[in-house]
């Protein structure tokens, strides 16, 4: 890659949230050609989500910073195909999310969607998220990615091969001197859904949320080395999603009988 790239960065937790102002310091490390197309609210959450059938608004914030009122995949499309559509950013980092995105969660994660959008338009996709202890949703320390963020980022930029990858980086919570290093780990597969029901205390109301992790977990991935073992974590996700060990196996299983539309 050329140095000084374009780099345009979103994220799910607004174009206001500190992370993104976090991100934007990493990316300045890297280049001086930093572009921020972020959702004007927070969109923890909403996956790949697209706002279809209606209408967007672009706010531009500054020179190189808009605003978009939708989703993290709305602005990464807004940005490549518009705002930098002579020029569309060869890097697209995601994040730093407040919480980390790791296991199953990079399903819904609008962070790892912006990434993916990322990849999907031809750039570098690369999601950030700080780990944080969700019982204290009150504290949230940055000095992990912070002081690894650019080291790691450059790492991803200096080892990545072609745009068919997209990338997932958590950071650990703890000081800068407690990280015990950078692993490339698979994410968690968990044996069944973290997501359940949840009762509301107003009658006929309730909640989706994750009220524990499934067990077992898997020493090697990322959530053990992520929480237990202070690891910054990269997992390497691929756009292609077929499986190619089942499709090999079934083909040839399905047979055809054409149907008679004017049999009885």
């Amino acid at each position: 890659m050329k140095p000084n790239p374009r780099i345009l960065i979103t994220n799910d937790d607004g174009v206001d949230a500190p992370g993104i102002k976090v991100l934007e310091q990493i990316a300045r490390e890297i280049s001086d050609d930093v572009w921020v197309v972020a959702p004007q609210t927070n969109q923890s959450g909403v996956g790949h989500k697209f706002t279809l059938g209606q209408e967007l608004e672009i706010e531009q914030r500054d020179q190189h910073i808009f605003a978009v009122n939708g989703s993290p995949a709305d602005c990464i499309v807004t940005g490549m195909t518009h705002l930098l559509k002579d020029n569309p950013a060869e890097i697209v980092l995601s994040g730093v999310n407040r919480g980390q995105n790791i296991a199953d969660l990079v399903n819904c994660s609008g962070t790892a969607a912006g990434a993916r959008e990322g990849a999907l338009q031809g750039a570098l996709g690369i999601a950030l998220s700080q780990s944080m202890d969700f019982s204290n949703e009150h504290l949230i320390e940055w000095e992990c990615s912070e002081a690894y963020g650019a080291q790691v980022v450059q790492q991803i930029i200096e080892t990545a091969e072609g745009t068919e990858t997209y990338y997932n980086v958590n950071f650990p919570r703890c000081t800068a001197d407690e990280v015990s290093g950078i692993e490339v780990v698979p994410h968690q597969r968990f044996s069944t859904s973290p997501f359940e029901y949840y009762p509301s205390d107003n009658a006929g109301k309730h909640f989706v949320a994750i009220l524990e992790t499934p067990k077992p977990l898997t020493p090697e991935a990322d959530c053990v080395r992520l929480l237990d073992h202070n690891a910054i974590t990269v997992t390497p996700l691929l756009l292609q999603q077929t499986d190619m060990t089942e499709l090999k196996r079934i083909s040839g299983a399905f047979q055809f009988s054409k149907v008679n539309p004017n049999a009885g």
